[in-house]
């Protein structure tokens, strides 16, 4: 939910459990509040879309990320929030996503810090997109085989919870398929 003061979002526990909602400013501010947040891996001839973060993030400007990233709003469920985001980031229709793995972080950097109970939802999609300038300066396209070397050969190129989402997408059964 947006208002003037700016986003609002969901405050939970490490169970999930909504526990209040706050700006996002002072959800980053500090040590950071527990908030709900997803990420997204959208794979198209199996390859995994992959974001280059805009330099104007506060958070891990100019790093690999993944398809996609955001908040949950109050009301919001995490696919109604990934439709959401993924029509305003890559313009991009997202269908049917299937909940991979859970995880809980706290990802401080300078004066700012991500503490979020995290969703990875993995799905398939057409491959069109028309990236947000605001939000990612580049893209990229690559098989998992190609995202183990990268990491493995430069894991400061990519932010906390790419690391998070990708361990998990690995463990999980739903990897075997796109990890031709």
């Amino acid at each position: 939910m947006q208002t003037s003061a700016g986003e609002i979002l969901v405050l939970v526990d490490e169970n999930d459990n909504q526990i209040g909602t706050d700006t996002r400013e002072n959800c980053h501010a500090g040590k950071g509040k527990r908030h709900r947040a997803y990420t997204v891996f959208l794979f198209h001839d199996g390859k995994l879309l992959l974001q280059q973060r805009s330099s104007k993030k506060l958070l891990w400007p100019g790093a690999w990320d993944v398809s996609f990233t955001s908040h949950v709003y109050p009301g919001e469920t995490y696919s109604q929030a990934a439709a959401r985001k993924g029509l305003q980031e890559l313009n991009a229709r997202v269908g049917s996503l299937t909940d991979v793995h859970s995880f809980v972080y706290v990802a401080p950097q300078g004066k700012n810090t991500e503490n979020e109970f995290c969703k990875l939802l993995v799905g398939s999609f057409d491959g069109r997109v028309a990236p947000n300038a605001e939000e990612i300066t580049a893209i990229k396209w690559a098989r998992v085989k190609e995202i183990v070397e990268d990491l493995a050969a430069h894991p400061d190129s990519y932010t906390p919870w790419f690391k998070l989402s990708f361990e998990g997408f690995m463990k999980s059964p739903i990897s075997k398929m796109y990890a031709a």
